[in-house]
């Protein structure tokens, strides 16, 4: 996929795609200056000027909306005026009156002659209608009734419709009275819910092959697919029909917010037919509005746009990896056989694959069956886990309250997330023999609840103090006398001897009745990450200096 180098084509013409690389200020500022304004922004994909002026913000487009080509205002209706299968009247409201404000006639003109339904439809929620009779005087009618032609009175329902609906029926009366009198005359025979869904049907069919699907179609996307069966169905799904909107313009807003090391951006770079990298750039952007649609969420920002394209991206990069690897001229072949939406299922696959392990594993651990929660395993494992059981799983990061989670991007995230859930597996198993009592719960009162560290550790410490052997909290004393052991025979360096290690090892082993032999790798790294967590906490303070309310590693009596 080629970048543009060039600011300008040869007729001195600003290229479209170099427009939407502009921050919104600027790109407006580029239309305006433009010699061919007009055709510069009916340039645009319907996709891309809607990313636009989203960009430069609503009310400072009406320069940009009142030059739109009428299939792109009919895109922005599709998109704005609809929650689900529901017409918003502040939405409705809003629009009719921005684009009366860029284009007044043009918009009446094409609204009379292709939406006069959904005028009607907005105007029955808004407005009341009183015919005058012969015989009526205008002081007859209550307060709030204005009328144009002296024939129809008309109240507006709620004061913050009162500006734009008035300003709407002066201007419709001005353009075709006929045509407003029609309208009006028809209201109390409209029938919302009947006609709402009427429309709502219309509409479902214009932005269908834009991949605005609904909800209960859309869905879809996130079916499990196995790598074994996108195999056996390639002569299914091979591409052999031609692409029949490859005269369309190709939406490019999507494009330039992939990352370069993206797996499938590197594809797209590869390509050298225009006609196919179309395609697939289509499809790629049908495929993110069917995630929109399937997400159920309202996407009004790139920022936003961004989360979804690097869903998109991070889930096709996982099922390119899971079939071919990382090859990008396997992967390039991958993507010309299959539809991007199949190899999307592919990777979304693998997260659904490291959850229904998760669960199962869940459903007969030892310390689910012993009453604790996800807490047990401290932060990063407990988010992680939480991560996997989402209904859409996501990776944990733990980077900050409002970023905890993202999406998976490769093949390398869900990895490292299975070899952690293998070693909490390995490391549930052994504590099912370390501690087989049924009635282990919540030891008596300590200052932090109970983990797998601190239950492991405290029942060491019982052990190399020669304390009971029950899962309760030890004194503070006994605290530190098992730290002064921990240390080796140089206490400055503040270093966990090796005889501490071994130690602690043969404890598990015969407490368990697993061999040295038998005892699984990810112990060994859990001993290692625990010792190091005790050396860089308590390495530099002194025995005697030990505070239990900061010593979470044991269960200590308050």
């Amino acid at each position: 996929m080629k970048k543009p180098s060039d600011k300008k084509d040869t007729l001195g013409l600003m290229n479209p795609q170099d427009l939407l690389r502009l921050s919104g200020k600027k790109a407006l500022e580029a239309i305006l200056d433009s010699p061919t304004p007009a055709t510069l922004v009916q340039s645009l994909a319907e996709e891309d000027l809607y990313w636009l002026i989203n960009d430069v913000g609503v009310e400072d487009a009406l320069p940009i909306l009142s030059l739109a080509s009428n299939d792109q205002w009919q895109y922005l209706l599709d998109l704005e005026l609809w929650t689900k299968d529901h017409l918003e009247t502040d939405a409705a409201h809003r629009w009719f009156h921005l684009l009366m404000k860029a284009a007044p006639e043009r918009f009446l003109t094409w609204g009379l002659r292709e939406h006069v339904e959904l005028m009607a439809l907005h105007l029955r929620r808004v407005i009341e209608v009183t015919i005058r009779e012969h015989d009526e005087s205008p002081s007859d009618f209550a307060d709030g009734y204005f009328t144009i032609d002296g024939i129809y009175y008309v109240r507006i329902n709620e004061q913050k419709y009162e500006e734009a609906t008035r300003e709407l029926l002066q201007r419709l009366a001005g353009h075709d009275h006929e045509k407003y009198q029609s309208i009006l005359s028809n209201l109390a025979g409209v029938i919302p819910a009947e006609l709402e869904e009427q429309l709502y049907r219309i509409r479902n069919v214009g932005l269908a092959e834009k991949g605005f699907l609904p909800f209960e179609e859309a869905i879809g996307i996130y079916q499990y697919r196995s790598p074994e069966s996108l195999r056996e169905m390639q002569h299914q799904f091979q591409r052999v029909a031609p692409d029949q909107r490859r005269h369309e313009t190709v939406p490019v807003t999507i494009s330039t917010l992939m990352e370069d090391q993206d797996i499938f951006y590197a594809v797209l770079k590869q390509i050298e037919d225009a006609d196919f990298l179309g395609r697939l750039q289509r499809e790629f952007a049908a495929m993110c509005n069917r995630i929109i649609s399937a997400d159920s969420v309202s996407v009004r920002n790139k920022e936003g746009l961004k989360a979804v394209v690097t869903k998109a991206c991070g889930y096709l990069n996982i099922g390119i990896d899971r079939v071919v690897g990382k090859n990008p001229m396997a992967a390039l072949h991958l993507v010309e056989k299959f539809p991007l939406q199949e190899i999307f299922r592919v990777g979304f696959g693998a997260a659904l694959e490291l959850r229904w392990k998760t669960e199962k594993w869940l459903r007969k651990s030892w310390f689910v069956t012993h009453g604790f929660d996800l807490s047990f395993w401290e932060n990063a494992w407990a988010g992680m886990l939480e991560g996997l059981l989402k209904k859409r799983p996501r990776l944990y990061t733990d980077f900050s309250e409002d970023e905890r989670y993202r999406e998976f991007k490769a093949l390398d995230d869900l990895s490292r997330c299975e070899q952690a859930l293998d070693e909490m597996m390995a490391l549930d198993a052994l504590l099912s023999r370390l501690f087989p009592q049924s009635d282990i719960g919540q030891p008596a009162v300590s200052y932090w609840p109970v983990t797998y560290k601190n239950l492991l550790l405290t029942g060491w410490a019982r052990h190399l103090l020669g304390l009971p052997d029950e899962q309760q909290p030890i004194s503070r004393r006994a605290l530190q006398t098992f730290f002064r052991r921990l240390w080796g025979s140089s206490p400055q360096e503040r270093r966990l001897s090796l005889e501490a290690r071994r130690a602690f090892r043969q404890w598990l082993e015969s407490r368990s009745g697993v061999g040295s032999g038998e005892m699984e790798e990810p112990v060994g790294r859990m001993i290692d990450g625990l010792f190091a967590e005790l050396e860089e906490q308590y390495g530099t303070v002194a025995p005697t200096d030990l505070d239990p309310r900061f010593v979470k590693h044991l269960l200590i009596k308050p």
